[in-house]
């Protein structure tokens, strides 16, 4: 009889029907709550550094920088938390296969005319885990700095900073209001 009590729970476990649905609101809700914080802390750091330096020194702080900080919120949030484009900046900021699809997704909304600021966040479910993915937008002027067009919104001592850091750039030629890329956060179900 103890044998069948052994066994039991391992037969239970057998026959569920796999993952338990997704909370959506929940899944939105949590995101929404990381990506504002993960945000800030990182446009918190770069204000600083633009104070401190420029917008040259700006790049170099982003690019040491920001993936520590990023990981380091991670793992206060149980999660993974990246920032990924279709003009990338960095190699390791490439999307992967299913970031890249939300990316063509959002981008092909944006060229049937949905304003970028209406773009809404989404969330995907796997068997093991849940991703969250948010649009980000050249929201502010101080994005331009960076990200805008070489020569007219990019001074040459920050596109220099760019070149160094970034030689591979193609996260430039942003106006304000466009869709630059996605927040990606991913955690355990």
């Amino acid at each position: 009889m103890r044998h069948d009590l052994f066994l039991l729970p391992m037969f239970l476990l057998a026959c569920t029907d796999g993952p338990q649905p997704l909370d959506e609101a929940a899944a939105l809700e949590r995101g929404g709550r990381v990506v504002p914080a993960a945000f800030a802390m990182l446009s918190g750091r770069l204000q600083h550094a633009v104070q401190e330096g420029g917008p040259a020194h700006a790049v170099d702080v982003c690019s040491r920088e920001a993936v520590a900080l990023l990981d380091s919120l991670g793992r206060v949030e149980g999660m993974r938390i990246r920032r990924t484009s279709d003009r990338i900046r960095a190699p390791h900021d490439e999307p992967d296969v299913r970031e890249a699809m939300v990316l063509r997704d959002l981008l092909a909304q944006v060229a049937k005319g949905v304003p970028a600021d209406e773009l809404e966040p989404r969330v995907v479910a796997d068997a093991d885990s849940v991703s969250y993915y948010h649009p980000i937008l050249i929201s502010m002027p101080t994005c331009l700095r960076c990200h805008g067009k070489p020569g007219s919104d990019i001074a040459q001592a920050t596109l220099a900073a760019i070149s160094a850091r970034y030689p591979l750039d193609g996260a430039t030629g942003y106006e304000l209001g466009d869709l630059r890329g996605i927040w990606s956060l991913r955690w355990k179900r």
